[in-house]
């Protein structure tokens, strides 16, 4: 018969390893009520001890389990009472003693893998890196087969920024691991997603929906990485799939309405930020989100609002500075230069740096040293920016830095009144190639509003021109028009801006039209081709056409610039360059662009989906192209 000491101990063994599989449980509190319930009749018990400082630690008491680990410790000085007393100190900012403590543990447990794992951690934290990947491997030696050991390292190995290790690593641990691990590919989907292997992540990811095909959040995971490959109707059925699932969570939604954003369907992406907002009402990412939604709705005053939230809430991170950008937008949308311009300066912090960074940024001030011009963002962008160049000119002799498309029609443009008296002093040289020698300061073109103090447009006058286009000449009578129908399809919200073909039908429709494709690359049947060649190509093509119709893309900056007429079929809650502050109205009552004075926009009317918001301004511009045609 068992004594009764004996029987008591085996009791409380019992209970303890109870309490204990709460925790795994994740009943942290539970677990901790129960162990100290024990305390009265075994207070010096190493055992409960230890598993008080086990369980006060998951419950982030750190000082409370740094105590209990140490009591312990006096009792039985086993090398896992000092792996929790190490890793307790180290979470409260004791990385040297918490060092000390491991030290312990690994010098009494050599073979321990855990106090080598505890051990890489805390020499990790002093900026011991080389030390940390000894102990790790170690741990790896110790315990060859175990597939856990390498995703430590491999995590450890992302996070000394070895991409190409880690992955490595990873490879390795799912040989090792079984046939339906997710975590281990988790781990390779996260790791791809951040290195831009977006298509190898993807594959992962679709392996992780078949093991687990109920699971939300492998489905929320496969749907956020279908977004980021621009594969919208998927990610919408992934994401879909996932809130039918659980329960919604604000980051599926948000994920959601951004995908609706994509295939153009604004109100049912309204209704999924609204519930997002609701279950996490002071995320900043989910605000900005929104705002950016809102501003595409035409609400600018409330998405104006939403990104000053952003802006105030977490001041200083990139959160807040991309707020800032989009205020930027709806300021200059509006017609506030002065701020917007300042505002717009923030994307600065967003985008790739600008070359020469050893080059200090210009101030703008007036200087004989020459600087180094360069472009940013889209070809449209460039253009538009380029009538700025002479108001630098004012104040500094100039590099100008190009894309090898534009160089040509830039150089060509020279004997324009914008450009000539700046080319013929030899205070304007044109480059494509950054390194060129005799710069000492570097701006952005987008830039030089902000830098100039040039607030409102300035006064337009072409300065785009090809010098083949001085010969061009007409093979046909009739209307000879260029159309461009479609933007990048990598712009993630092209389908809002461009046009499906077939949506142009009462276009085509008008008589005696001869068409040419200002498309490269893609020739509809019965049009012209655009032929191969630079910006200077299609601006030969565009001086012999009486009319340019196109979406938001460089073609109608590239039009614009040279002075031939544009009609822009316009989406609603577009760019901030087209909104109604930045236009005029004329004698006939159409609108025109104060950037370009032959640009004529024609507006959707809605935000509904785009097959039927384009309907009106097509049907509109189909209408005024009769009238001009005679048909």
């Amino acid at each position: 018969m068992a004594r009764p000491k004996e029987k008591a101990n085996r009791v409380l063994k019992a209970r303890i390893q109870e309490a204990l599989r709460r925790l795994e449980q994740g009943d942290a509190q539970r677990a901790f009520a129960e162990l100290n319930s024990l305390r009265a009749d075994a207070p010096d018990n190493p055992i409960l001890l230890h598993a008080l400082a086990r369980t006060t630690h998951a419950l982030g008491r750190f000082d409370l389990a740094a105590g209990y680990a140490g009591q312990a410790i006096r009792h039985d000085p086993r090398p896992e009472f000092h792996i929790t007393l190490g890793l307790s100190l180290l979470a409260l900012g004791h990385a040297e003693p918490a060092r000390a403590a491991l030290h312990v543990a690994v010098l009494s447990a050599p073979d321990l893998p855990e106090a080598r794992l505890a051990h890489a951690e805390i020499l990790e934290a002093l900026g011991r890196a080389d030390d940390a990947e000894t102990e790790l491997r170690e741990a790896i030696r110790l315990r060859p087969l175990e597939a856990g050991l390498r995703l430590v390292l491999a995590r450890f190995l992302e996070r000394q920024g070895r991409a190409g290790d880690a992955l490595r690593v990873l490879s390795d641990a799912r040989r090792l691991a079984a046939t339906d691990d997710v975590v281990i590919r988790q781990q390779q989907a996260l790791l791809l997603t951040r290195i831009g292997a977006q298509d190898d992540a993807e594959r992962i990811s679709a392996e992780i929906r078949s093991i687990r095909p109920e699971d939300p959040a492998a489905a929320a995971n496969h749907g956020a990485i279908l977004f980021s490959l621009g594969r919208f109707d998927d990610a919408k059925t992934a994401l879909t799939r996932a809130l039918s699932l659980a329960s919604p969570t604000a980051e599926t939604l948000s994920n959601l309405a951004l995908v609706e954003m994509a295939l153009g369907d604004l109100e049912s992406a309204d209704q999924a930020f609204a519930e997002a907002a609701r279950l996490r009402p002071d995320d900043p990412r989910i605000a900005l989100n929104r705002g950016t939604l809102l501003s595409e709705l035409g609400q600018r005053h409330a998405a104006e609002t939403l990104f000053n939230r952003v802006i105030e809430a977490v001041p200083g991170t990139p959160d807040a500075t991309r707020a800032r950008f989009n205020r930027a937008t709806i300021e200059l949308a509006d017609g506030r230069f002065g701020q917007g311009w300042q505002d717009f300066e923030s994307r600065r912090a967003i985008l790739a740096p600008l070359p020469r960074p050893d080059l200090p940024d210009w101030d703008g001030n007036a200087t004989t040293e020459r600087v180094l011009l360069c472009g940013e963002q889209g070809l449209g962008d460039l253009i538009q920016f380029l009538r700025y160049v002479p108001f630098a000119l004012d104040r500094a002799p100039v590099c100008l830095v190009l894309p090898e498309t534009l160089i040509r029609l830039v150089t060509d443009s020279q004997n324009l009144p914008f450009w000539k008296d700046h080319f013929r002093s030899g205070r304007l040289t044109i480059t494509g190639d950054s390194a060129i020698n005799g710069a000492t300061r570097k701006a952005s073109l987008l830039s030089l509003p902000f830098l100039l103090a040039v607030a409102a447009p300035p006064a337009f006058a072409p300065y785009l021109r090809s010098r083949a286009s001085e010969t061009v000449e007409r093979l046909h009578p009739g209307l000879r028009i260029g159309l461009c129908h479609a933007g990048g399809a990598t712009y993630r919200f092209d389908r809002r801006r461009s046009i499906a073909f077939p949506l142009l039908a009462p276009l085509l429709a008008v008589p005696d039209i001869d068409w040419v494709s200002l498309r490269p690359g893609e020739t509809p049947d019965g049009f012209e081709p655009l032929p191969d060649g630079d910006m200077a190509t299609t601006a030969t093509v565009m001086a012999g056409l009486d009319l340019i119709i196109t979406v938001d893309t460089a073609m109608a900056h590239l039009a614009g610039a040279i002075g031939r007429p544009v009609w822009l079929l316009n989406r609603f809650g577009g760019d901030w360059r087209w909104a109604k502050a930045s236009r005029v109205t004329v004698a006939d009552g159409s609108q025109r662009s104060l950037w370009y004075p032959c640009v004529r926009p024609f507006d959707q009317q809605t935000p509904a989906l785009p097959e039927l918001a384009w309907q009106e301004p097509v049907n509109a511009l189909a209408e005024a192209l009769r009238s001009l045609s005679g048909g």
